[in-house]
Order: structure tokens, then C-alpha cells, then sequence
């Protein structure tokens, strides 16, 4: 297992794709890795973007599929900020970029595809740039709960687990759309129950880890969409959203 912390770019031609490399489960640096993150995040949001809609997208109830539920419940929301004629001194002050952040559910729960709920939403309030956040499925235990991986490609709910859903993607959306995800399940060998189910491996620790990396993930978001605030500032601001 790949235990040093380590940051990738590479280009392809269908975008930008870059992981952080944070260790073994159990063994993450948060400090390092938020700063990695920060990194990599940076240069895949459009740099004249001012307005932003954050989605966390899974399933708050299974706790592998939990991630981007978690991380949007720690993401600063901004727009009723900047929404504020009373707050404009403020908002300018500290340089506040408008920010909206939810978590959509699924199917199951809404009876909307992700995609398609997102379409109506970024139709609605027009934000410059869509980030996702999403549990993956991989099929190498050296990336299982191990590395953070941004892409600028979008991304396609469900296709770790052969459950594709509609792309969300700036072709699909109209707009540049960042992914970030981290892979909590692993396809285990193909092999399947006798009942025809595939089996699904996740750490132990599990629960641990998905809140690890939500606090991860949504500090590096905070810390890039509102480079002029502190860390107090943004915990203060956390508890009026």
C-alpha cells in the first residue's frame, strides 16, 4: 500500500485529471491532504467564476454511498450572503463568491435523477461552475479509501456500481462542472453471492473514514472558494448557513 502523500496531474484530451494520494486508511494526514487538495482544485474551477453550486450527491443512509452528503453538511453556503443588500460591505470585505450547496438524494428517495435535478437547479440560479461530490467505486485496493480524485470532465452517477445514470457534464450542462470523489467500495473480483449479487468490499472503518474525508474535502472547498477568509471566519460563518 502506497503510504506517502503524493500529488498527480495529467492531461488527457477529454480533460483534467488529478489525485491525491493520502495513505492508508487509518494513517491520514488532514492537514496534508486538505493542502494537496487545495492544489489540485485550484486550477480546475474557471478562474473568472464567481458563483457556484456545490451538489453532494449520494445516499445519506448507506454510509460508503455517504460522502458527498457529508461533505455538502460541512460546505460553506455564501448566497444568502451575498444576497444581502444589508451585508454588501461585508460580503465585499471579505471577498465572499456566491455559493449554493445541497445534496439532492436519489432515485430512489426523489424520484428525480440526479442529473435531472441539477439541470432544473443551475437553469434556475445560473452559477458559473458545478462541483460534485460523490463516492466511487474502484477496483485497486491500493485506491480504496486511499486518494482524492478531481476531474473536470464531470462525472456519471452510479457507473462504479453499474448503475449508470445521466452525465453530468459541462456537454450536458452548459457549464464547467468539477468532480471530486473518493473511491469507498471495491468490485470484489467480479465474484457474486449465489443468488447472482455481485459482493461489494468497504473498510472496516468505514464510517470513520467517509466523515475523514468529507471534513477533508469540504475544508479545501471552503478554503478555495473564499481565499480571504480565515478558518475561524469560515467555522463562524458555518454555523449562520
Amino acid at each position: 500500500m502506497r503510504t506517502d502523500l503524493a500529488h498527480e496531474m495529467n492531461t488527457k484530451p477529454q480533460g483534467n485529471y488529478s489525485t491525491v494520494f493520502c495513505g492508508e486508511a487509518g494513517e491520514l494526514d488532514a492537514d496534508t491532504e486538505i493542502a494537496e487538495l487545495v492544489k489540485a482544485l485550484a486550477p480546475m474551477l474557471p478562474p473568472d467564476a464567481n458563483s457556484f453550486l456545490i451538489a453532494g450527491l449520494g445516499n445519506a443512509n448507506i454510509t460508503p454511498d455517504s460522502l458527498g452528503v457529508r461533505t455538502a453538511g460541512k460546505t460553506l453556503a455564501t448566497a444568502h450572503f451575498t444576497a444581502n443588500a444589508e451585508l454588501q460591505e461585508e460580503v465585499e470585505q471579505l471577498g465572499l463568491r456566491k455559493t449554493y450547496v445541497l445534496s439532492p438524494g436519489v432515485m430512489a428517495q426523489t424520484g428525480f435523477e440526479t442529473a435531472q435535478q441539477l439541470k432544473l437547479l443551475t437553469d434556475g440560479v445560473s452559477p458559473d461552475c458545478l462541483i460534485v461530490i460523490d463516492s466511487l467505486a474502484c477496483n485497486s485496493f491500493e485506491r480504496l479509501c486511499a486518494t482524492i480524485q478531481v476531474t473536470d470532465t464531470g462525472i456519471t452517477p452510479g457507473s462504479g456500481v453499474a448503475n449508470n445514470r445521466t452525465e453530468i457534464s459541462q456537454k450536458t450542462f452548459g457549464i464547467p462542472v468539477v468532480a471530486v470523489g473518493v473511491p469507498t467500495v471495491i468490485d470484489y473480483l467480479g465474484k457474486k453471492t449465489p443468488s447472482g449479487e455481485a459482493f461489494m468490499v468497504v473498510p472496516r472503518n468505514i464510517d470513520i473514514v467517509v466523515n475523514h474525508f468529507s471534513r477533508v474535502i469540504a475544508t479545501a472547498l471552503n478554503r478555495v472558494l473564499n481565499p480571504g477568509l480565515s478558518a475561524s471566519e469560515i467555522d463562524s460563518l458555518l454555523m449562520y448557513s
